[in-house]
C-alpha cells in the first residue's frame, strides 16, 4: 500500500513536470534543469523523484515547489504570494472594520449575587469600530461577561452577555452598573438619593430595592456602566 503511494506521487510529481516543460523538447527542459534527458524522462514517468538541485531549478524559474510536490496552491510562486497578499489585505480590512471585545468566564449576578469567577478573557466577540464610535466607546475600556438570575427581566435575561464600560464608574441615575460588594458581583438600575446613597434597583419588580447608605458606599466597587447586552430572539 506504501509503495503504490509513493508510485502515484512520483506519477503526479512527473505529469506537473510535464506540464511545466509543456511544449519545450525533453532535450531543451533537461538542459535548463542541470540534468540530463534521460533523467528528466524517469521523473515524468514517475520513475524517480527529483532531488533537491531540481527543485531548486524550478523554484528559480518561478516555479512553486510545494505544487511541484503535492499539487497544491498554484503553480507559480507569484500566484501564490498574490493570494498571500490579498489574505493579508483581507485581514487588515477586518481588523479595520471590526474590534475584537474580550469575553470573561465571569458571572454578574441579576439576581442576589454571585461570585466572581477566574477575570481571564476566554474568548472575543467582533464589533464594528463605526458603531463603537458612534455609542463613544472606547474598545480598550470594554469587557463582556455573563448575567446569572433574573431580576433584571426583561431587560437582562439569565445567562445573557452583556458589555461593560469600565471607564463610566460615576452613577448616573436610571444607568445599569456591575458593581462588586466583597466576593459578589451585582448588575444593578441605580437610583441616587438626597441622603447621598443610593438604591439598587431591579427591572423585574418581584425583587425588592436595596439601599445603600452613603457610609456603605465605600465598600462598593463600581465595575463599570452596562452599555449593551446580547440578546436571543
Amino acid at each position: 500500500m506504501q509503495q503504490d503511494t509513493q508510485n502515484a506521487t512520483a506519477k503526479a510529481i512527473g505529469e506537473r513536470l510535464s506540464e511545466i516543460r509543456g511544449s519545450k523538447s525533453q532535450g531543451a527542459f533537461a538542459e535548463e534543469l542541470g540534468v540530463h534527458k534521460n533523467s528528466l524522462g524517469h521523473y515524468e514517468r514517475g520513475n524517480r523523484v527529483p532531488d533537491a538541485e531540481v527543485l531548486e531549478k524550478l523554484v528559480t524559474m518561478g516555479f512553486d515547489a510545494n505544487w511541484v510536490l503535492t499539487g497544491k496552491g498554484a503553480a507559480r510562486i507569484a500566484e501564490n504570494e498574490a493570494g498571500l497578499s490579498e489574505d493579508i489585505e483581507k485581514l487588515k480590512r477586518l481588523d479595520e472594520e471590526f474590534a475584537l471585545i474580550p469575553g470573561y468566564n465571569v458571572q454578574v449576578a441579576a439576581g442576589h449575587g454571585s461570585l466572581a469567577g477566574d477575570e481571564s478573557p476566554t474568548r472575543e466577540l467582533a464589533f464594528r469600530r463605526k458603531w463603537l464610535r458612534f455609542r463613544g466607546l472606547n474598545e480598550k475600556d470594554l469587557a463582556l461577561v455573563f448575567a446569572k438570575g433574573d431580576s433584571m427581566e426583561p431587560t437582562i435575561s439569565d445567562n445573557e452577555t452583556v458589555m461593560v464600560d469600565t471607564s463610566e464608574r460615576k452613577l448616573q441615575d436610571g444607568h445599569i452598573y456591575v458593581i462588586r460588594n466583597g466576593d459578589h458581583l451585582l448588575v444593578k438600575r441605580i437610583q441616587t438619593l438626597w441622603n447621598d446613597g443610593v438604591q439598587l434597583l431591579s427591572d423585574n419588580k418581584e425583587y425588592p430595592p436595596q439601599e445603600i447608605s452613603s457610609s456603605d458606599l465605600e465598600s462598593l466597587e463600581v465595575i463599570g456602566k452596562v452599555v449593551w447586552v446580547g440578546k436571543d430572539l
